[in-house]
Order: structure tokens, then C-alpha cells, then sequence
């Protein structure tokens, strides 16, 4: 072994000290940004359906108060109904309230809003109102109103195209749009359960994909079937949809209230849309403030995006005006609370600045305390 002298041994001694040292800084930083806490999205929302609105016990919406003011939400979406089903009295329109309406008299709405609208300091949280598109009686009592799949059955809840973009079922939308509006002026409409899928090859839909696409015939596959992946269904799915939402844009234009739509998220690709189902998020951007992409963890398929990556690339897309909505469905109930922070983590790591909870009713203790912890300053 060779033998070093005084004056190496130094300098190798003080060539391993300096070493030492770096790595002792670089393993501090390390530590240092592992320990980093995560900034919380800018927007953060609870989203309360049906149930949870149209509750005629009164200490509900107290324990919902408080539920949000230990979140830090600052903001709260405030299921309306549907145009055949209210959660308010609708002037001029008794047929289409709900029975629970109708039997006492109240206004879920109001009382929601008056109840969650601000914080106890009173900061007033961003109160969004939100529209099922769905329908149920509306088709009953009006089948012409109903999609038609393939084998020409209709819906019992899907409207069809034609109905939404030229007939009824679309103008009682932007009315319904245009009456919240109105009378509760809050700080946007939004609508939800808008998309096409199964039920948009009835006649009038068919007369109405000609007219658009200048075709003569549903495109078809080589077994001579209508071939629903074809671009060409989707192109018109997503005109359409265009069309409707800025028809229920302008209805509540005049009241300076936004418009907000949920849609669905992609299949496969972070970075592609659901043209399919008629959701072009570009599109539908030109149309409207914000969309609301349904991140909902425990039904995703195996190859859908992470949420993570899916979070990168919606923001990349249109920034704050893309909204993830995390929800809380599994095939077996409920996520658990651990599945839900893991989400909510995901996707502030994606860089998300708006992320919604849906819906506030499956919401367990566990699932607050989660939320809290991910949202309170």
C-alpha cells in the first residue's frame, strides 16, 4: 500500500471533509423540500346535491356551516334540481317543483345559500348554483322530449339532441338558468349531466346530424351498423353541445353570473377530451367560465389518466378554468378516507388551483378531517 506524506494526508483529509459537508447540505435540502408543505388550491368547493340541499331538518345546514368553515372552503355549489324537479318554488312553473317543495312551502335554495353563502368572519364564499340536466316526469309527460339509442328505445332521464339544442327541453334549461339567475344572483350557473352518449340516434337527431354534417347517413361499420366512433358522431356531439351551452350562457348574461359546466375526463390521454360524449373542452371554453372535470377515483377504469398527470394537464390547458372535481363514488359505496387524501394530494402535485369535493352527503367524519387537513390554513 503506498505510503501518502503529511502534506497529501491533509489535503486528502480535507478533500473528504469538504465532501462530507457538501453532502451534509445537499441531504438537508433534500430533507428540507421532502418536509415542504403543499400549497393548497386557490379555489377549493364543496359540492352539495339534492340530498343534501332539499333536507328538512334545519340543523343539517348548520352542521354544514361548520363543516366548511373548518375546511376553509371558499366556495359551495348548491344543487338547484332539474327543470322538471326544483328544489325552490319557480315562479309561474308549480308543475315543475318538487314534492318536498310543494308539501312545505320552503325555499331549499335560499336557505342554503343564507346558511353556507360566507364565512363566520363574513367572507362570502363563491355560491355556485348547479342544474341536473337529467330529466324524469319532463319525459313522461312528453316522450317526443326523449334520446334514442340504436335499437330506437328512449331514455327514461336523457334528453336528445335535437330537444336540447333546437326544441323544449333546451329552452326550459336556459329559462331554468336564467330564473336562478335572477333571484339569487349567485356567482355562477352550473350545469351538470349535460353530455351525450347512448341516446342521440332518434329521428330528429338523425335530421339534425344531416344538417350539420352535410352527410347522408350515419357513418357505419363494416357489419353495416351505425359506427358510434367516428369522428364525424363526435364532431357534431360537440357542435351541438356548443350550441346549447351558449344558448343558456346568454340567458344568464343579462344578471352578470357566470356559466360552469362539469364533463367528463378523458379515457386514456391526460391531455386529450371527451369529444364523444360532446364535452370538447376547448369548445365548450369559448362558451363558458369554467369547467368542472369529474376525477372520480374509485370508478376510473385501469387506464385512465392519473390524477396527477390528469391535474398537470388541464392546467396546462386553461389554467384556473379548469376545475378538478374529486369524487367521492366507488363501485362499493364510498372511497376511503385514505384513497381521498391520496387524491387531493395528486392533485395539488399536479399544480391544480381549483379542485371541488362531490358530493357532501357520502362526506364521513373521516372524509372531513382529511379535508381539513389538506385545506385549513
Amino acid at each position: 500500500m503506498k505510503a501518502f506524506g503529511p502534506t497529501r494526508l491533509v489535503a486528502r483529509l480535507s478533500a473528504a471533509l469538504v465532501s462530507s459537508v457538501l453532502l451534509g447540505v445537499a441531504l438537508t435540502g433534500i430533507a428540507a423540500c421532502a418536509e415542504e408543505p403543499e400549497i393548497r388550491p386557490m379555489d377549493r368547493m364543496v359540492n352539495l346535491g339534492f340530498e343534501d340541499v332539499v333536507n328538512e331538518d334545519r340543523s343539517h345546514l348548520v352542521d354544514l356551516a361548520e363543516r366548511l368553515e373548518a375546511v376553509d372552503a371558499t366556495a359551495v355549489s348548491i344543487s338547484v334540481g332539474r327543470t322538471d324537479w326544483t328544489a325552490f318554488p319557480w315562479s309561474g312553473q308549480p308543475e315543475a317543483t318538487s314534492y318536498e317543495v310543494s308539501r312545505t312551502g320552503r325555499d331549499f335554495v335560499a336557505e342554503a345559500i343564507s346558511a353556507l353563502g360566507a364565512a363566520k368572519n363574513g367572507k362570502e364564499r363563491d355560491v355556485i348554483l348547479t342544474i341536473d340536466v337529467l330529466l324524469d316526469r319532463a319525459l313522461s309527460e312528453d316522450p317526443s322530449l326523449a334520446g334514442r339509442n340504436i335499437a330506437g328505445e328512449p331514455s327514461t332521464s336523457f334528453a336528445s339532441v335535437s330537444s336540447l339544442r333546437h326544441g323544449k327541453a333546451g329552452a326550459r334549461l336556459a329559462s331554468l338558468a336564467a330564473a336562478v339567475a335572477n333571484k339569487y344572483r349567485p356567482t355562477a350557473v352550473n350545469l351538470t349531466e349535460l353530455m351525450f352518449d347512448d341516446f342521440t340516434f332518434g329521428n330528429e337527431d338523425f335530421d339534425d346530424f344531416k344538417a350539420t354534417t352535410g352527410e347522408k347517413d350515419w357513418p357505419r361499420n363494416h357489419e353495416g351498423g351505425i359506427d358510434q366512433s367516428d369522428a364525424r358522431i363526435s364532431t357534431w356531439r360537440s357542435e351541438a353541445m356548443a350550441d346549447i351551452v351558449r344558448r343558456v350562457g346568454a340567458a344568464v348574461e343579462p344578471y352578470s353570473v357566470r356559466l360552469e359546466m362539469d364533463v367528463r375526463s378523458p379515457r386514456d390521454s391526460p391531455s386529450a377530451d371527451r369529444a364523444d360524449s360532446g364535452h370538447d373542452y376547448d369548445l365548450l371554453l369559448k362558451q363558458l367560465h369554467r369547467l368542472h372535470v369529474w376525477e372520480y377515483v374509485g370508478l376510473n377504469a385501469e387506464r385512465s389518466p392519473q390524477t396527477k398527470d390528469l391535474a398537470e394537464a388541464l392546467t396546462h390547458r386553461a389554467g384556473s378554468r379548469m376545475s378538478l372535481s374529486i369524487g367521492l363514488w366507488s363501485n362499493d359505496g364510498t372511497i376511503s378516507p385514505e384513497r381521498f387524501e391520496t387524491a387531493l394530494h395528486e392533485a395539488v402535485r399536479g399544480g391544480a388551483t381549483s379542485v371541488s369535493v362531490t358530493p357532501a352527503s357520502l362526506m364521513t367524519a373521516g372524509h372531513w378531517e382529511v379535508l381539513r387537513n389538506a385545506w385549513a390554513p
